[in-house]
């Protein structure tokens, strides 16, 4: 292994802990930092695994936008504030832990969230607002801002905390006078569904039979879309991209997407085989398949996997907003 590249991966790691967790000691978070504007956040919204992070670091390398660790020169880190930020937000922003009360059941939340079960302790809206929420949460964003901004007056804050999914209409709420910009994107329910099942630990360490695992997975998905359309009309600035659609045209859809944030299209922000992570951009090295090149077929694999009895389980969950974005278990 050639010495400066053993030297980064080193480095990788120290790098990006330091990053997530800048934010406790930096002096600005001391500061009232009032006089950052905030100017047309985007808010990337979805489930886990459903393409976000791909959309995300591709916003990300615009120069007008920094996100909860970074800006363009560090495109590839943790940019969810709901977990990064998660002490210092009020409880009802935070991720998938901290503040929430516990349920003896679910010990853990990835792609739990939004179960039936649990869905009450994290659906809000902006009944949910008040004025000390709002003045915290306006906050983080500013410190964020204030921390990675080359120019804080003219940055827009980006984030893709996938909690907030079911908490739109409270965001919307808490930062309307800035114009929020919301991005729903969509997958595959099939596919992803079943992917949550057979692959994501949270619901394999439940040691539940996968038929009940699939049942948890489907209502996540159809709970986390059904609060995001229900608070949409609420929303002046709300677009919804298809992640199938991104991976077969990407110039194309995020020419869509930039017109719509009202962002300058520059040709850099996609993925390209000349791209090299920053330094401290993942805490492992799964991350990095999510850039070039592109995977059209991400989701065939799973549906090659399901058999009749599984879809006839899915469908009356996932089914009718599967039929509405176009999507069929067997593409």
């Amino acid at each position: 292994m050639p010495q400066k590249l053993s030297i980064r991966r080193t480095l990788n790691l120290p790098v990006y802990y330091w990053r997530r967790h800048l934010w406790r000691i930096h002096p600005h978070r001391f500061s009232t930092l009032s006089h950052i504007p905030l100017q047309k956040p985007v808010f990337l919204l979805g489930v886990q695994g459903g393409g976000l992070t791909l959309l995300a670091r591709i916003l990300r390398r615009h120069p007008d936008m920094v996100s909860v660790t970074g800006n363009y020169t560090y495109w590839a880190g943790p940019d969810e504030m709901q977990n990064v930020m998660g002490d210092f937000l009020p409880a009802e922003l935070t991720g998938l832990h901290a503040k929430i009360p516990p349920h003896p059941d679910y010990p853990h939340r990835d792609w739990l969230y939004a179960i039936d079960d649990l869905l009450p302790l994290y659906r809000k809206t902006a009944d949910d607002a008040t004025p000390e929420i709002k003045a915290r949460f306006q906050k983080a964003i500013r410190l964020a801002l204030a921390i990675h901004a080359p120019n804080p007056s003219q940055a827009r804050f980006i984030d893709k905390s996938q909690s907030f999914t079911v908490r739109l209409s409270l965001v919307n709420a808490l930062l309307q006078e800035t114009d929020p910009y919301f991005i729903l994107v969509t997958r595959n329910p099939y596919a992803i569904c079943y992917r949550a099942a057979t692959k994501v630990n949270t619901l394999l360490n439940l040691q539940l039979p996968l038929r009940h695992r699939l049942v948890l997975a489907a209502q996540h998905w159809a709970n986390s879309m059904q609060a995001v359309l229900t608070d949409a009309p609420t929303v002046r600035h709300f677009h919804i991209l298809r992640f199938e659609d991104l991976l077969t045209s990407p110039e194309k859809e995020i020419k869509k997407v930039c017109e719509f944030l009202e962002l300058t299209f520059k040709p850099t922000m996609l993925p390209a085989p000349t791209d090299q992570f920053p330094l401290g951009a993942t805490g492992s090295s799964k991350g990095d398949a999510k850039w070039y090149p592109l995977r059209t077929n991400v989701n065939q694999p799973y549906l090659d996997a399901l058999e009749k009895w599984m879809i006839d389980l899915l469908a009356p969950y996932v089914g009718q907003l599967a039929t509405h974005w176009h999507y069929t278990p067997r593409e």
